[in-house]
């Protein structure tokens, strides 16, 4: 097999040692780039809260600035670069005309790189479109029930010697059904915002729940509704459904769920988020969920999770978990399967679809793309 002369990895992106392995045998040199050292970040972190008291997250805080004449030294003869949050400036683009390949480790480079400039150079751009859907469905619904059958609360009074059913089952207490906190997902109404790949998996779980499921998306997914998922308008779907769950595109409009959609949620109704964070009003769904008047289950958002406010938050039987969607050791063992597989197929001359390919494909998509660099230029 033909390999490249030069790979250099310009992240310090996770890959298992047999990857590694792998990666080593793909090219006649691997340049491995680390970054910043934990002791590096951890005083960065303490410098930007200092100067910005709003939390930043980690990813970006991490990554390492790169000028442009670094880049270039960096990459210099090197006709393969994997990179996941070091964008690829045009400039860049221009001065290596030995650059043949480029993998992202990450399922959009949009923003990393100018895809029209490279497919003009000839370039080969691959992503990793799909290496988490099951991951992040699965969560979902980890929360979901969660935060249903308030398990943490129940968790915590096991340990405390509380049990508050046993008072039913000798008489001491016998409430009335509204008073029993615990439900179940059977027939509660799913409101699903976003329907790509996430969300259509999080809809064929619901379906095995046996629960009435709605979406919201740019388009309709046919496909979808001819199995029982209606269409719904946003606004209906907050003022009508008992569990919200969010899977747009980091793309989609921020704050696309306002305050005045977030207002409309039933009492009780549980709002989950595993998206971005940055779509959501944050400030006023944390009101919401101090006046204990929904339940939430958040996975994502604006910025470091707001640890005071969520220790709070969580005596209401509200669960947070940040940025571990796609953290199981199968995403992981994924991802670097199939950035070696697209390396690998693009050597063997068996190239998979170039990234601008998947966007192409997914007009949805393409769409909150568009919108978002429009606001940014």
């Amino acid at each position: 097999m033909v390999k490249f002369k030069k790979i250099v990895v310009l992240d310090p992106i996770l890959l298992l040692a047999e990857h590694w392995q792998m990666l080593h045998e793909y090219g006649e040199e691997v340049i491995e780039y680390s970054g910043l050292d934990s002791q590096q970040i951890l005083k960065k972190l303490q410098r930007e809260m200092d100067q910005d008291p709003k939390p930043m997250c980690w990813t970006q805080l991490a990554q390492e600035k790169i000028e442009i004449d670094e880049l270039n030294k960096r990459i210099k003869n090197a006709d393969c670069i994997i990179s996941c949050w070091t964008s690829i400036p045009d400039e860049v683009l221009l001065n290596n005309n030995q650059i043949k390949y480029i993998g992202f480790w990450t399922n959009n480079a949009t923003h990393r790189i100018n895809f029209e400039l490279a497919q003009e150079k000839g370039l080969f751009i691959t992503i990793i479109p799909d290496y988490g859907t099951d991951s992040v469905a699965e969560l979902t619904f980890a929360g979901m029930l969660a935060v249903s059958r308030k398990i943490l609360i129940s968790h915590q009074n096991t340990l405390r010697g509380k049990w508050p059913y046993e008072l039913l089952k000798t008489g001491q207490y016998v409430p009335i059904a509204s008073e029993i906190p615990q439900k179940i997902l059977r027939n509660k109404k799913l409101g699903i915002v976003g329907l790509g790949r996430i969300g259509k998996r999080v809809a064929e779980i619901a379906m095995a729940f046996k629960m009435d499921i709605c979406y919201w998306s740019k388009k309709h997914h046919l496909k979808y509704e001819e199995m029982g998922v209606k269409f719904i308008e946003l606004e209906e779907m907050f003022e009508t459904c008992d569990i919200i769950s969010v899977h747009l595109s980091p793309f989609a409009s921020p704050g696309i769920i306002s305050k005045s959609i977030i207002s409309k949620l039933k009492n009780g109704a549980i709002f989950i988020n595993t998206s971005a964070g940055i779509l959501v009003d944050q400030k006023a769904l944390f009101d919401e969920l101090e006046n204990n008047r929904i339940h939430s289950f958040l996975d994502v958002y604006e910025g470091l999770p707001p640890r005071k406010l969520l220790k709070k938050l969580e005596n209401y039987g509200n669960i947070f978990t940040y940025r571990s969607g796609w953290y199981t050791q199968e995403a992981i063992t994924y991802k670097g399967k199939y950035l070696l597989d697209n390396i690998q197929k693009y050597l063997m001359n068996n190239k998979q679809k170039a990234a601008w390919e998947y966007f192409n494909e997914n007009d949805e998509l393409a769409s909150e793309i568009q919108c978002s660099n429009e606001k940014s230029t």
